[in-house]
């Protein structure tokens, strides 16, 4: 275990998101690129080396499949160089109808093989896809893809901008990493499955071919009945840790832990640090089935 973990503590460190690295900006100014959501504020940072102001529509704290932007944000999001989105959250395909410069919204689930979910989302948006699970920035292989989608958009602005074939470069190599890191992990534990409470590690564990056993069924909490099935399965699989998003209340998932013995352990899809993040989820998995 101490080894598992000192490589895992190896691991985190070699990530570096937020590069130290100077570089001569674009122009004396800063230009401003948007993202969504606060995974991607980071990976854009390292991606252009800091050479771009970049905003996130989210506000920390704030639920993405509830959020509404204001008119303050469509105006300076439309003004920006880039708004990189999944493409696939209810207020994120929204955006197509109320920004003006539509070639400028970038959709980052273009290449990745989308997965069925529970569709939790506003459905007075007549662009929401009912039914796909949007969290494919918890995956490593679709962060990858994310990537390159990110680099070719930069590219087509600053075709001549070199450094940021390198930048995308080591970027890659880190999600490489990652995602070996976490193959290598799970097979080791011999991990089945985990249980979370909001299902938000769908295209995780398709990667790795293990279960998610997701709490909240269609964005409702559990049925009696439901509860039930829940706790018999937990304790059959041995769950010792079920995982839930500081979102939700903590509250939710204690009948399941107190009937399993398990603990409640508080994980975060919308970190700033996603490569940490998702490491750190692996670990959690890895100790819940030791």
């Amino acid at each position: 275990m101490k080894t598992k973990m000192t490589r895992l503590v190896i691991f985190l460190a070699s990530i570096t998101l937020l590069s130290a690295c100077a570089s001569k900006s674009v122009s004396d100014d800063k230009k401003t690129i948007f993202v969504s959501i606060t995974p991607l504020k980071a990976v854009v940072e390292e991606l252009t080396y800091g050479d771009f102001t970049v905003e996130v529509l989210v506000p920390q704290g704030s639920s993405p499949e509830s959020y509404d932007p204001t008119a303050r944000q469509l105006t300076e999001a439309s003004d920006a160089q880039l708004l990189f989105t999944t493409g696939l959250i209810a207020f994120e395909q929204n955006l197509v109808d109320r920004i003006a410069h539509k070639e400028r919204l970038i959709n980052l689930s273009e290449g990745i093989e989308l997965l069925a979910g529970c569709c939790t989302h506003n459905h007075k948006h007549s662009h929401h896809k009912h039914g796909i699970d949007p969290h494919i920035w918890t995956s490593p292989r679709a962060l990858g893809t994310m990537i390159g989608t990110m680099h070719r958009s930069i590219k087509n602005l600053y075709p001549d901008s070199t450094k940021y074939d390198k930048a995308a470069t080591r970027l890659l190599e880190q999600v490489a990493e990652l995602d070996a890191h976490c193959k290598a992990s799970l097979e080791a534990a011999q991990v089945d499955g985990f249980m979370i409470y909001h299902p938000a590690y769908t295209y995780y564990a398709n990667d790795y071919g293990i279960r998610q056993i997701a709490i909240e069924q269609e964005g409702k909490e559990p049925s009696p009945r439901q509860l039930t099935t829940l706790v018999q399965e937990a304790c059959a699989e041995g769950i010792k840790s079920i995982l839930i998003q500081p979102q939700y209340n903590i509250k939710k998932v204690m009948p399941i832990a107190k009937e399993c013995g398990a603990e409640v352990v508080v994980t975060d899809p919308l970190a700033a640090n996603i490569f940490g993040e998702i490491a750190r989820v692996t670990e959690i998995i890895c100790r819940s089935n030791e």
